[in-house]
């Protein structure tokens, strides 16, 4: 049922207590397992095999607050999980946790479960599977998000759309990569209309009032070092219609807009390891509704780990799909960036280095591909200027490790991996490296 391609990670929602926890099933859930009193205590999984997920939250000593046992069986594989939904808020005075949830498979809904109130959370999904699950745990469920496989010839998943139900619905998707978005825009979105890297146009979507245009604004993205990977805005009301009243496009180096004017409901897309390949959504004066369509980053199988830092600077990401023979890293007290150059001699944007008056010491780590190559990092992460920044960085091979560079203090991190190659690195950056985490691709035997 499910492609046999990556899979797109939306979420997740919720707060930033507890630890970081990742599931994903052999192939579809078959199980789910709640502990719900007000909020959501707990969560734990059960695959097509019967292999049980570890249970994710419900750490607290206190035996009045473990909650009421909830069992979801789902009837695979005639029936599968398709999407959640829920709420997330305070509860007793801690940081913001799971409150409720529900969960939709292609026949049914179950929940909501739990009742504290709280900010809702929605992923309308079509064309896609639930195969997993990540998030925060600790005492309670503290965040949730999910692991969607396409199941379709596309091998893409839909998400959305928010808006309005006006105008006629649209839907494309791209065979290269989107290269340039047209936005016209006021009080609300009036229109949009993309062009793909092949140079085909797609829209324009909604702009049918011509009294009502709105300003032009462009945005170019190049497709080798960036691509879409999400979408952000609002919708309400405008001329009494329900339409797009903003929208922001973040790629995987930037974020353009917000375009118009943010008033009226809120959407969020969270989304790793994936890139927008296409849009829908419905037009017609203006912009009534869009929705995404997203296709997992890297078909083989590629893993994300990280990131270790801090949260300043704006999030960036680079992969190769050959090996990395050469990093380059400006070093002092602290690591000020960091690029990269592949073994066909692409070289990556540089990552940090912002700050003109605090460049560093060039350091240059040479990696012998084939015969060598990367397999793991590790490094230390702490206050530099006021700053949560990487402090230092040893790179690990199949022969060596080059390092430490930068000062060594702070908190350590480390990533004791065996039978991979790392392919990519991500992380945050401004003024410096702000944090720092990596694509692993695992090795097959032949």
């Amino acid at each position: 049922m499910a492609s046999s391609g990556g899979d797109v990670k939306l979420g997740p929602w919720g707060g930033l207590g507890g630890d970081r926890w990742c599931y994903r099933a052999s192939d579809g859930i078959t199980g789910i397992v709640l502990r719900v009193e007000g909020n959501i205590k707990s969560i734990s999984f059960k695959d097509t095999r019967g292999l049980v997920s570890g249970t994710f939250g419900g750490t607290g000593n206190d035996p009045n607050d473990r909650g009421e046992e909830k069992k979801i069986a789902i009837q695979w594989p005639t029936e599968y999980l398709k999407s959640i939904s829920g709420t997330y808020g305070r509860y007793k005075g801690v940081l913001a946790v799971i409150t409720s949830l529900s969960f939709t498979t292609n026949l049914t809904t179950y929940g909501p479960f739990g009742t504290a109130p709280g900010e809702p959370f929605s992923i309308p999904i079509a064309d896609g599977v639930v195969v997993g699950f990540h998030g925060r745990c600790g005492y309670y469920l503290d965040a949730l998000g999910v692991f969607v496989t396409p199941a379709n010839s596309h091998g893409s998943i839909s998400v959305g759309q928010w808006g309005g139900p006006g105008g006629d619905p649209f839907s494309f998707r791209v065979g290269s990569w989107i290269k340039e978005i047209i936005v016209h825009e006021g009080t609300n979105i009036k229109s949009l209309s993309f062009k793909d890297g092949n140079g085909q146009e797609y829209g324009k979507f909604g702009g049918k009032n011509a009294n009502d245009t709105g300003e032009e604004r462009r945005i170019e993205i190049d497709g080798l070092s960036e691509h879409l990977t999400s979408i952000t805005g609002t919708y309400g009301d405008y001329a009494g219609m329900v339409v797009i009243t903003s929208l922001a496009f973040q790629t995987n180096l930037t974020t353009y807009g917000p375009f118009g004017n943010a008033t009226g409901t809120s959407f969020s897309i969270p989304i790793e390891g994936s890139v927008v390949i296409g849009f829908h959504g419905r037009g017609g004066h203006y912009l009534d509704a869009i929705g995404i369509h997203v296709k997992p980053r890297d078909i083989e199988g590629t893993i994300s780990i990280g990131p270790w830092g801090g949260r300043g600077g704006s999030p960036w990401s680079y992969m190769t799909n050959r090996g990395i023979n050469q990093i380059v890293i400006h070093v002092g007290s602290n690591i000020k960036s960091i690029s990269f150059r592949d073994t066909t001699g692409l070289d990556s944007a540089t990552f940090g280095g912002e700050n003109p008056n605090d460049i560093g010491e060039r350091k240059t780590v040479l990696i012998n591909w084939p015969s060598e190559h990367l397999i793991s990092i590790s490094g230390t992460y702490g206050k530099f200027s006021t700053l949560l920044t990487i402090t230092s960085l040893s790179f690990t091979t199949n022969r060596a490790t080059y390092g430490p560079f930068g000062r060594g203090s702070g908190t350590p991190f480390s990533i004791p991996i065996n039978n991979n190659t790392v392919v990519g690195f991500h992380g945050r950056a401004g003024y410096y490296l702000d944090a720092v985490g990596i694509f692993v691709k695992p090795e097959t035997t032949i």
